[in-house]
């Protein structure tokens, strides 16, 4: 019997991402796509997902607000936010509350990207090992 595969959501209003980062990691985890982060809370609320990859600018909810809202629940949840902006001072406050594990600067690739959930791995490890 083949053991489930981890779940992962991935959240952004450009449907061309979306399926870029799903085909990405279809093959290590199970991918659910959500295009707002409304739809994202409400699929964290109901399912056991491993990892959340948001985007930082959509409409009406920004990933930076998604992670917010989700504040200390889901401690073993590793997020990876994904952002075209460097000089975000509220991104950098995020990272020193732990309520994101990795940024990944856009624009990605495939490799950008594994590397960069690899690295919010080892983050999240290490926050949960303190």
């Amino acid at each position: 019997m083949t053991a489930a595969k981890p779940k992962l959501l991935v959240v952004d209003d450009e449907i061309d991402m979306l399926e870029f980062i799903a085909r990405v990691f279809r093959r290590q985890y199970e991918v659910t796509r959500c295009r707002d982060a409304a739809q994202a809370l409400e699929m964290l609320e109901t399912g056991a997902y491993e990892v959340l990859i948001t985007d930082q600018q959509m409409p009406i909810l920004s990933g930076l607000e998604l992670l917010k809202r989700l504040g200390d629940r889901h401690p073993s949840l590793v997020r990876v936010m994904l952002s075209g902006f460097t000089e975000d001072p509220e991104l950098k406050v995020l990272g020193e509350s732990c309520t994101v594990h990795n940024y990944i600067l856009k624009p990605v690739d495939s490799r950008k990207l594994l590397d960069g959930l690899a690295e919010a791995y080892r983050v999240r490890d290490a926050k949960l090992a303190t």
